[in-house]
């Protein structure tokens, strides 16, 4: 989550947040904060921004393989 805003934080939350809900997932907003600090890691490392679609499409891929799951995992 290297150079990047508190704006670009919020928005990236409220799009991981919809693609969640999206799919009948329903997280706590700690659980959340690390799941969307994950998604924009991805992002960095992989040469995207945080535009609203490209953190959109991480965030579908990450919904589809589960990854979600290990951060659930860790908070229970």
């Amino acid at each position: 989550m290297q150079f990047s805003k508190r704006d670009d934080f919020n928005r990236c939350s409220e799009i991981v947040r919809k693609k969640l809900q999206g799919k009948n997932i329903v997280v706590k907003d700690a659980e959340l904060k690390r799941i969307t600090e994950d998604i924009m890691n991805i992002s960095y490392a992989k040469g995207g921004d945080y535009s609203r679609e490209i953190i959109g499409s991480f965030a579908d891929t990450y919904i589809e393989h589960g990854l979600y799951k290990t951060i659930l995992a860790k908070t229970d």
